[in-house]
Protein backbone atom coordinates (compact mmCIF):
# COMPACT_ATOMS: atom_id res chain seq x y z
CA UNK A 1 0.00 0.00 0.00
CA UNK A 2 1.34 3.43 -0.93
CA UNK A 3 2.00 5.54 2.21
CA UNK A 4 -0.04 8.68 2.58
CA UNK A 5 1.47 12.05 1.86
CA UNK A 6 2.48 13.60 5.24
CA UNK A 7 0.53 16.75 4.39
CA UNK A 8 -2.62 14.72 3.84
CA UNK A 9 -2.12 13.00 7.22
CA UNK A 10 -1.90 16.43 8.86
CA UNK A 11 -5.09 17.52 7.09
CA UNK A 12 -6.92 14.41 8.22
CA UNK A 13 -5.83 15.08 11.79
CA UNK A 14 -7.18 18.64 11.57
CA UNK A 15 -10.46 17.40 10.11
CA UNK A 16 -10.91 14.79 12.83
CA UNK A 17 -9.97 16.83 15.87
CA UNK A 18 -9.17 20.42 14.91
CA UNK A 19 -11.30 23.51 15.43
CA UNK A 20 -12.77 25.56 12.59
CA UNK A 21 -10.05 28.16 13.20
CA UNK A 22 -7.37 25.50 12.80
CA UNK A 23 -8.92 24.20 9.59
CA UNK A 24 -9.07 27.72 8.19
CA UNK A 25 -5.44 28.35 9.19
CA UNK A 26 -4.31 25.14 7.49
CA UNK A 27 -6.29 25.99 4.36
CA UNK A 28 -4.67 29.43 4.17
CA UNK A 29 -1.21 27.92 4.76
CA UNK A 30 -1.69 25.33 2.03
CA UNK A 31 -3.00 28.04 -0.32
CA UNK A 32 0.01 30.25 0.46
CA UNK A 33 2.34 27.36 -0.29
CA UNK A 34 0.66 26.66 -3.61
CA UNK A 35 0.41 30.30 -4.75
CA UNK A 36 4.08 31.01 -3.97
CA UNK A 37 5.29 28.09 -6.07
CA UNK A 38 2.47 27.81 -8.60
CA UNK A 39 4.65 28.57 -11.62
CA UNK A 40 7.06 25.75 -10.71
CA UNK A 41 4.61 22.96 -9.92
CA UNK A 42 4.09 20.12 -12.35
CA UNK A 43 0.57 18.80 -12.92
CA UNK A 44 1.16 15.86 -10.56
CA UNK A 45 2.19 18.21 -7.74
CA UNK A 46 -0.82 20.42 -8.44
CA UNK A 47 -3.08 17.38 -8.07
CA UNK A 48 -1.67 16.78 -4.57
CA UNK A 49 -2.62 20.33 -3.58
CA UNK A 50 -6.01 19.79 -5.22
CA UNK A 51 -6.64 16.72 -3.07
CA UNK A 52 -5.54 18.51 0.09
CA UNK A 53 -7.62 21.66 -0.51
CA UNK A 54 -10.75 19.71 -1.44
CA UNK A 55 -10.51 17.82 1.85
CA UNK A 56 -10.72 21.17 3.63
CA UNK A 57 -13.21 23.25 1.67
CA UNK A 58 -16.25 21.34 2.92
CA UNK A 59 -15.26 22.12 6.50
CA UNK A 60 -14.54 25.85 6.42
CA UNK A 61 -16.86 28.85 6.37
CA UNK A 62 -17.96 30.86 3.35
CA UNK A 63 -15.66 33.79 4.09
CA UNK A 64 -12.60 31.53 3.91
CA UNK A 65 -13.79 30.02 0.64
CA UNK A 66 -14.26 33.49 -0.86
CA UNK A 67 -10.63 34.31 0.01
CA UNK A 68 -9.48 30.99 -1.47
CA UNK A 69 -11.44 31.66 -4.67
CA UNK A 70 -9.96 35.13 -5.09
CA UNK A 71 -6.41 33.82 -4.65
CA UNK A 72 -6.71 30.86 -7.01
CA UNK A 73 -8.81 32.48 -9.75
CA UNK A 74 -5.93 34.26 -11.58
CA UNK A 75 -3.63 31.20 -11.65
CA UNK A 76 -3.35 29.36 -14.96
CA UNK A 77 -2.54 26.05 -13.24
CA UNK A 78 -4.91 26.38 -10.28
CA UNK A 79 -6.08 23.03 -8.88
CA UNK A 80 -8.78 21.95 -11.33
CA UNK A 81 -11.11 20.11 -8.99
CA UNK A 82 -11.00 22.92 -6.47
CA UNK A 83 -11.77 25.53 -9.13
CA UNK A 84 -14.71 23.51 -10.43
CA UNK A 85 -16.16 23.15 -6.94
CA UNK A 86 -15.69 26.82 -6.08
CA UNK A 87 -17.39 27.83 -9.34
CA UNK A 88 -20.46 25.76 -8.42
CA UNK A 89 -20.68 26.99 -4.84
CA UNK A 90 -24.15 28.36 -4.12
CA UNK A 91 -22.66 31.46 -2.48
CA UNK A 92 -22.06 34.00 -5.24
CA UNK A 93 -19.21 35.63 -3.31
CA UNK A 94 -17.36 32.30 -3.41
CA UNK A 95 -18.05 31.49 -7.05
CA UNK A 96 -17.60 35.02 -8.46
CA UNK A 97 -13.77 35.27 -8.67
CA UNK A 98 -13.33 31.99 -10.55
CA UNK A 99 -16.37 32.61 -12.74
CA UNK A 100 -14.94 36.00 -13.67
CA UNK A 101 -11.35 34.94 -14.30
CA UNK A 102 -10.31 31.30 -14.11
CA UNK A 103 -9.05 29.84 -17.37
CA UNK A 104 -9.37 26.39 -15.82
CA UNK A 105 -13.12 26.41 -16.40
CA UNK A 106 -14.12 24.89 -19.73
CA UNK A 107 -17.02 26.02 -21.90
CA UNK A 108 -18.86 22.91 -20.74
CA UNK A 109 -18.37 23.98 -17.12
CA UNK A 110 -19.66 27.48 -17.83
CA UNK A 111 -22.68 26.25 -19.80
CA UNK A 112 -23.65 23.79 -17.05
CA UNK A 113 -23.35 26.52 -14.38
CA UNK A 114 -25.33 28.96 -16.54
CA UNK A 115 -28.10 26.35 -16.80
CA UNK A 116 -28.32 25.52 -13.09
CA UNK A 117 -27.11 28.37 -10.89
CA UNK A 118 -28.39 31.78 -9.83
CA UNK A 119 -28.58 34.96 -11.88
CA UNK A 120 -25.67 36.26 -9.80
CA UNK A 121 -23.52 33.37 -11.05
CA UNK A 122 -24.57 34.11 -14.64
CA UNK A 123 -23.75 37.79 -14.26
CA UNK A 124 -20.17 36.98 -13.27
CA UNK A 125 -19.76 34.53 -16.16
CA UNK A 126 -21.01 37.26 -18.52
CA UNK A 127 -18.18 39.54 -17.33
CA UNK A 128 -15.37 37.17 -18.34
CA UNK A 129 -12.82 38.78 -20.68
CA UNK A 130 -13.57 36.22 -23.40
CA UNK A 131 -16.71 34.19 -24.04
CA UNK A 132 -17.36 31.76 -26.89
CA UNK A 133 -20.66 31.64 -28.76
CA UNK A 134 -21.92 28.49 -27.01
CA UNK A 135 -21.50 30.13 -23.60
CA UNK A 136 -23.15 33.42 -24.60
CA UNK A 137 -26.10 31.48 -26.01
CA UNK A 138 -26.54 29.67 -22.67
CA UNK A 139 -26.31 32.97 -20.79
CA UNK A 140 -28.94 34.62 -23.00
CA UNK A 141 -31.21 31.56 -22.77
CA UNK A 142 -31.12 31.36 -18.98
CA UNK A 143 -30.25 34.88 -17.90
CA UNK A 144 -32.43 37.80 -16.90
CA UNK A 145 -32.19 41.29 -18.41
CA UNK A 146 -29.16 42.20 -16.28
CA UNK A 147 -27.32 39.16 -17.65
CA UNK A 148 -28.39 39.98 -21.20
CA UNK A 149 -27.08 43.50 -20.80
CA UNK A 150 -23.76 42.23 -19.44
CA UNK A 151 -23.38 39.93 -22.46
CA UNK A 152 -24.30 42.62 -25.00
CA UNK A 153 -21.89 45.17 -23.49
CA UNK A 154 -18.96 42.73 -23.21
CA UNK A 155 -16.64 43.36 -26.15
CA UNK A 156 -14.93 40.01 -25.54
CA UNK A 157 -18.18 38.04 -25.84
CA UNK A 158 -18.69 36.33 -29.19
CA UNK A 159 -22.29 36.24 -30.39
CA UNK A 160 -23.83 34.01 -33.03
CA UNK A 161 -26.42 35.50 -35.36
CA UNK A 162 -29.12 33.54 -33.54
CA UNK A 163 -28.01 34.92 -30.16
CA UNK A 164 -27.99 38.46 -31.58
CA UNK A 165 -31.54 37.94 -32.83
CA UNK A 166 -32.61 36.66 -29.40
CA UNK A 167 -31.09 39.74 -27.76
CA UNK A 168 -32.80 42.07 -30.24
CA UNK A 169 -36.15 40.48 -29.36
CA UNK A 170 -35.38 40.91 -25.66
CA UNK A 171 -34.35 44.54 -26.25
CA UNK A 172 -37.97 45.45 -27.01
CA UNK A 173 -38.70 47.79 -24.12
CA UNK A 174 -35.10 47.87 -22.82
CA UNK A 175 -33.25 50.95 -24.05
CA UNK A 176 -29.93 50.02 -22.43
CA UNK A 177 -29.84 46.67 -24.18
CA UNK A 178 -30.85 48.26 -27.49
CA UNK A 179 -28.00 50.78 -27.28
CA UNK A 180 -25.45 48.07 -26.44
CA UNK A 181 -26.61 45.91 -29.35
CA UNK A 182 -26.45 48.84 -31.78
CA UNK A 183 -22.70 48.95 -31.19
CA UNK A 184 -22.12 45.24 -31.83
CA UNK A 185 -20.28 44.37 -35.03
CA UNK A 186 -22.23 41.09 -35.34
CA UNK A 187 -25.66 42.68 -35.77
CA UNK A 188 -27.10 42.09 -39.24
CA UNK A 189 -28.83 44.84 -41.24
CA UNK A 190 -32.22 43.19 -40.69
CA UNK A 191 -31.73 42.94 -36.92
CA UNK A 192 -30.35 46.49 -36.81
CA UNK A 193 -33.46 47.71 -38.57
CA UNK A 194 -35.70 45.88 -36.12
CA UNK A 195 -33.72 47.24 -33.19
CA UNK A 196 -34.33 50.82 -34.32
CA UNK A 197 -37.96 50.21 -35.26
CA UNK A 198 -38.92 48.89 -31.81
CA UNK A 199 -36.96 51.51 -29.83
CA UNK A 200 -38.51 54.63 -28.29
CA UNK A 201 -37.72 58.04 -29.79
CA UNK A 202 -35.37 58.86 -26.91
CA UNK A 203 -33.44 55.60 -27.36
CA UNK A 204 -33.22 56.15 -31.12
CA UNK A 205 -31.67 59.54 -30.60
CA UNK A 206 -29.09 58.12 -28.18
CA UNK A 207 -28.33 55.30 -30.62
CA UNK A 208 -27.79 57.87 -33.37
CA UNK A 209 -25.57 59.99 -31.14
CA UNK A 210 -23.38 57.06 -30.09
CA UNK A 211 -23.28 55.17 -33.40
CA UNK A 212 -20.15 55.24 -35.59
CA UNK A 213 -20.42 57.78 -38.43
CA UNK A 214 -20.77 55.07 -41.11
CA UNK A 215 -24.06 53.94 -39.51
CA UNK A 216 -25.70 57.37 -39.38
CA UNK A 217 -27.11 57.13 -42.89
CA UNK A 218 -28.61 53.68 -42.23
CA UNK A 219 -30.23 54.84 -38.99
CA UNK A 220 -31.67 57.96 -40.58
CA UNK A 221 -33.06 55.91 -43.46
CA UNK A 222 -34.88 53.57 -41.06
CA UNK A 223 -36.18 56.52 -39.06
CA UNK A 224 -37.55 58.09 -42.24
CA UNK A 225 -39.31 54.85 -43.19
CA UNK A 226 -40.78 54.58 -39.69
CA UNK A 227 -42.08 58.15 -39.93
CA UNK A 228 -43.69 57.35 -43.29
CA UNK A 229 -45.41 54.29 -41.82
CA UNK A 230 -46.75 56.31 -38.90
CA UNK A 231 -48.15 58.88 -41.33
CA UNK A 232 -50.25 56.24 -43.13
CA UNK A 233 -53.90 55.91 -42.10
CA UNK A 234 -54.19 53.49 -39.21
CA UNK A 235 -55.96 50.23 -39.89
CA UNK A 236 -59.07 49.51 -37.87
CA UNK A 237 -58.33 47.09 -35.03
CA UNK A 238 -59.36 43.50 -35.67
CA UNK A 239 -62.36 42.09 -33.88
CA UNK A 240 -61.33 38.61 -32.74
CA UNK A 241 -64.69 37.53 -31.30
CA UNK A 242 -65.71 35.34 -34.26
CA UNK A 243 -62.20 33.88 -34.59
CA UNK A 244 -62.25 32.98 -30.90
CA UNK A 245 -65.58 31.18 -31.34
CA UNK A 246 -64.26 29.22 -34.32
CA UNK A 247 -61.00 28.19 -32.66
CA UNK A 248 -62.80 27.48 -29.38
CA UNK A 249 -64.63 24.56 -31.02
CA UNK A 250 -61.44 22.50 -31.30
CA UNK A 251 -58.87 24.29 -29.13
CA UNK A 252 -58.72 21.43 -26.58
CA UNK A 253 -57.18 19.21 -29.28
CA UNK A 254 -53.58 20.38 -29.64
CA UNK A 255 -52.75 18.33 -32.74
CA UNK A 256 -55.91 19.46 -34.53
CA UNK A 257 -55.20 23.09 -33.62
CA UNK A 258 -51.75 22.78 -35.18
CA UNK A 259 -53.30 21.39 -38.36
CA UNK A 260 -55.87 24.16 -38.49
CA UNK A 261 -53.16 26.82 -38.18
CA UNK A 262 -51.78 25.64 -41.53
CA UNK A 263 -55.25 25.76 -43.08
CA UNK A 264 -55.97 29.23 -41.69
CA UNK A 265 -52.60 30.62 -42.77
CA UNK A 266 -52.86 29.17 -46.29
CA UNK A 267 -56.32 30.73 -46.62
CA UNK A 268 -55.10 34.10 -45.39
CA UNK A 269 -57.40 33.97 -42.34
CA UNK A 270 -55.18 36.11 -40.15
CA UNK A 271 -57.51 36.50 -37.17
CA UNK A 272 -58.08 32.75 -36.80
CA UNK A 273 -54.35 32.08 -37.20
CA UNK A 274 -53.48 34.59 -34.48
CA UNK A 275 -56.07 33.21 -32.08
CA UNK A 276 -54.90 29.61 -32.65
CA UNK A 277 -51.27 30.64 -32.08
CA UNK A 278 -52.34 32.38 -28.88
CA UNK A 279 -54.23 29.32 -27.65
CA UNK A 280 -51.29 26.95 -28.20
CA UNK A 281 -48.61 29.28 -26.82
CA UNK A 282 -50.47 30.91 -23.96
CA UNK A 283 -49.30 34.30 -25.28
CA UNK A 284 -52.01 37.01 -25.32
CA UNK A 285 -53.67 37.73 -28.65
CA UNK A 286 -52.40 41.33 -28.66
CA UNK A 287 -48.81 40.13 -28.30
CA UNK A 288 -49.18 37.56 -31.09
CA UNK A 289 -50.66 40.23 -33.33
CA UNK A 290 -47.65 42.43 -32.73
CA UNK A 291 -45.33 39.60 -33.75
CA UNK A 292 -47.23 39.17 -37.02
CA UNK A 293 -46.65 42.85 -37.78
CA UNK A 294 -42.91 43.09 -37.13
CA UNK A 295 -40.83 43.16 -40.27
CA UNK A 296 -38.08 40.58 -39.74
CA UNK A 297 -40.39 37.66 -38.91
CA UNK A 298 -37.95 36.43 -36.25
CA UNK A 299 -40.28 36.85 -33.28
CA UNK A 300 -43.12 35.06 -35.06
CA UNK A 301 -40.75 32.26 -36.02
CA UNK A 302 -39.71 31.90 -32.35
CA UNK A 303 -43.35 31.71 -31.28
CA UNK A 304 -43.99 28.97 -33.85
CA UNK A 305 -40.93 27.05 -32.66
CA UNK A 306 -42.13 27.25 -29.04
CA UNK A 307 -45.32 25.36 -29.97
CA UNK A 308 -43.48 22.85 -32.19
CA UNK A 309 -44.98 23.69 -35.56
CA UNK A 310 -43.36 22.08 -38.59
CA UNK A 311 -41.44 24.36 -40.95
CA UNK A 312 -44.06 24.17 -43.73
CA UNK A 313 -46.65 25.58 -41.33
CA UNK A 314 -44.22 28.26 -40.16
CA UNK A 315 -43.63 29.33 -43.76
CA UNK A 316 -47.37 29.66 -44.32
CA UNK A 317 -47.72 31.74 -41.14
CA UNK A 318 -44.88 34.02 -42.22
CA UNK A 319 -46.30 34.34 -45.75
CA UNK A 320 -49.77 35.40 -44.63
CA UNK A 321 -48.39 38.64 -43.17
CA UNK A 322 -48.37 41.93 -45.03
CA UNK A 323 -45.02 42.57 -46.66
CA UNK A 324 -43.30 39.49 -48.10
CA UNK A 325 -39.89 38.44 -46.85
CA UNK A 326 -37.03 38.06 -49.29
CA UNK A 327 -35.95 34.50 -50.10
CA UNK A 328 -32.69 35.08 -48.22
CA UNK A 329 -34.67 36.01 -45.11
CA UNK A 330 -36.71 32.81 -45.34
CA UNK A 331 -33.49 30.81 -45.69
CA UNK A 332 -31.99 32.51 -42.62
CA UNK A 333 -35.14 31.95 -40.57
CA UNK A 334 -35.22 28.31 -41.64
CA UNK A 335 -31.65 27.82 -40.40
CA UNK A 336 -32.43 29.55 -37.13
CA UNK A 337 -35.59 27.47 -36.71
CA UNK A 338 -33.57 24.27 -36.98
CA UNK A 339 -30.93 25.58 -34.58
CA UNK A 340 -33.35 26.93 -31.96
CA UNK A 341 -34.46 24.48 -29.28
CA UNK A 342 -38.10 24.38 -28.24
CA UNK A 343 -37.13 25.11 -24.63
CA UNK A 344 -35.08 28.13 -25.64
CA UNK A 345 -37.87 29.43 -27.87
CA UNK A 346 -40.42 29.04 -25.07
CA UNK A 347 -38.27 30.93 -22.57
CA UNK A 348 -37.55 33.67 -25.07
CA UNK A 349 -41.10 34.28 -26.25
CA UNK A 350 -42.60 34.25 -22.77
CA UNK A 351 -39.90 36.60 -21.52
CA UNK A 352 -40.70 38.95 -24.40
CA UNK A 353 -44.42 38.67 -23.78
CA UNK A 354 -43.90 39.48 -20.10
CA UNK A 355 -41.87 42.53 -21.02
CA UNK A 356 -44.62 43.66 -23.38
CA UNK A 357 -47.12 43.41 -20.54
CA UNK A 358 -44.94 45.56 -18.29
CA UNK A 359 -43.95 48.22 -20.81
CA UNK A 360 -47.42 48.60 -22.41
CA UNK A 361 -45.60 49.58 -25.64
CA UNK A 362 -48.20 48.16 -27.99
CA UNK A 363 -49.57 49.33 -31.24
CA UNK A 364 -53.38 49.84 -31.12
CA UNK A 365 -54.77 46.85 -29.32
CA UNK A 366 -57.21 44.46 -30.97
CA UNK A 367 -60.81 44.40 -29.88
CA UNK A 368 -61.34 41.13 -28.00
CA UNK A 369 -64.85 40.13 -26.99
CA UNK A 370 -65.60 37.22 -24.72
Amino acid sequence: MTPKNPLIREIESALNSGSSEKRRAILMSVTDLFVMGATRYAEEETRVFDDVIQRLIDRVETAALAVLSARLAPLENAPLGTIQRLARNDAVEVAAPVLNQSVRLSDADLIEIASTKSQGHLTHIARRPRLNTAVTEALVDHGNLDVANEVASNAGAQLSQLTVAKLVLRADGDGRLAESLARRAEISPAMFRRLIAQATDAVRQRMLASAPPHLHAAINKVLSEISAQIARPAQAPRNYAEAQRIVGRFSQDTDLTRMRILEFADAGRVAETIVALSVLSGVPIAHVERLTEEESGFGLMVLCRSIVLDWNTVQSVLTMREGALADACYDELCEQYAELSVASASRLIHFWSGRRGVSEKFRPRPTIKE
